[in-house]
């Protein structure tokens, strides 16, 4: 989206200035248009700038567009002309982004467009893969069957991202929860113990006098720390949207992370699988289909896996082949394809590889908390153990003196 400084005069002389925002010049004209005023002068506004600027309105969501794929399914089923069908969708809606949108689809696709190219400026919020299903709707006459086969890739593909996301805040909160308790025991408590060991003047212990520098450290620049760390976070986000190598790095690092691999992984080889049986079903090429993957695909592994495997792919190769060259993909799913590719069924293949990661991801997502359970007691018992042992010596040999 971008913002505009407009000066308008409305259908009662009224001259105004206003900050509107649209997706190019074209749709901000229309919206000046459906509101009966004429543009005196209009100014794009830097995307810097822009971006401080508060969205009206929330976001469309990915709920939201599912409805509206499903419902537009219904509309086409039910032989009802789309304008109107997409303008009571859009009276329906209590979004006005989403409403805004709807309404100048309807308006694009009553002066003569077809509904693939009224979608195209909103290709972001729809995505890739939708608008080129429709596109292959109307150009095979089956566009209720790829509606239909859209909304429920969408509706499994965000369920599956929900999975793959609640399985992943278990192991977030409970890192977040012991380093919190590990830091409020050295900074808050140590420190008072630390001060009665030195009143006493007791012969401290290598261990205890450890716990005491790194408690008086972390007391004396707690607020340093915090404000580098928060910096470093800032600068890693601003770095890893920025730069691919980074996103690379941080991406492979995370693929060896035990457990959280295995949801990433899952989550990865299900989504594309799953895209690519609906690509099969629905007659989109598999080159075509592997380079739209590409654009839906967040880990640049596998980003660039599937780059690989087009280039081959484009030079012959087999799917199967060209999946078990990259080296990323498991070898059950190499193995399910090349099964499918000799038979024939390569479609089936691909919707059994799609629901085994599916269940894979959700049984972690069910268990995450039994899985890491352990990791979480050794880590708090192995810091407490220290902590006893390092506060109880000391306790020890001053009892034994009073004796």
């Amino acid at each position: 989206m971008t913002y505009f400084l407009v000066t308008k005069l409305s259908k009662e002389a009224k001259q105004s200035t206003a900050i509107m925002q649209a997706q190019n010049y074209e749709m901000l004209l229309h919206k000046l248009d459906q509101e009966h005023a004429m543009a005196l002068s209009i100014k794009e506004i830097p995307s810097f700038i822009g971006a401080l600027i508060p969205a009206k309105g929330k976001k469309i969501s990915i709920e939201e567009i599912i409805e509206v794929i499903e419902n537009l399914q219904l509309v086409v089923k039910s032989g009802l002309p789309l304008y109107q069908g997409l303008m009571d969708l859009a009276q329906e809606s209590d979004n006005p982004r989403l409403k805004e949108m709807l309404i100048h689809i309807a308006t694009e696709v009553s002066r003569g467009k077809s509904l693939s190219a009224a979608f195209e400026p909103y290709k972001y919020t729809l995505g890739t893969m939708m608008l080129n299903l429709i596109k292959i709707g109307e150009d095979t006459g089956r566009l209720e069957i790829t509606l239909k086969r859209g909304a429920s890739f969408l509706r499994r593909t965000n369920a599956l991202k929900k999975k793959a996301k609640s399985a992943l805040i278990y192991p977030s909160f409970a890192l977040f929860a012991v380093t919190g308790a590990m830091l409020i025991w050295m900074v808050y408590v140590l420190p008072q113990m630390s001060e009665l060991f030195v009143e006493m003047g007791i012969e401290l212990p290598a261990i205890t006098l450890f716990l005491m520098h790194t408690s008086d450290f972390l007391a004396e620049y707690f607020l340093y720390l915090a404000a580098g760390l928060v910096a470093l976070v800032i600068l890693f986000k601003l770095f890893h949207k920025k730069y691919m190598k980074m996103r690379f790095a941080t991406d492979a690092f995370i693929l060896k992370i035990p457990i959280v691999h295995q949801i990433v992984k899952g989550f990865n080889i299900a989504f594309i699988s799953e895209y690519l049986r609906l690509a099969f079903s629905s007659g989109i090429p598999i080159y075509d289909s592997l380079n739209t993957l590409q654009k839906n695909i967040n880990n640049e592994l596998y980003k660039k896996a599937l780059q690989e495997a087009t280039d081959a792919i484009a030079s012959g190769s087999q799917l199967s082949s060209a999946f078990g060259n990259t080296k990323i993909f498991s070898p059950f799913t190499v193995r399910m394809m090349a099964v499918g590719e000799a038979a024939g069924t390569l479609e089936d293949q691909l919707a059994l590889i799609s629901e085994y990661y599916y269940e894979k991801v959700d049984y972690y997502a069910e268990n995450i908390g039994k899985i890491i359970e352990p990791v979480v007691l050794i880590i708090v018992g192995g810091f407490m153990a220290l902590v006893m042992v390092g506060l109880m010596g000391p306790i020890y040999d001053l009892i034994s003196d009073m004796s």
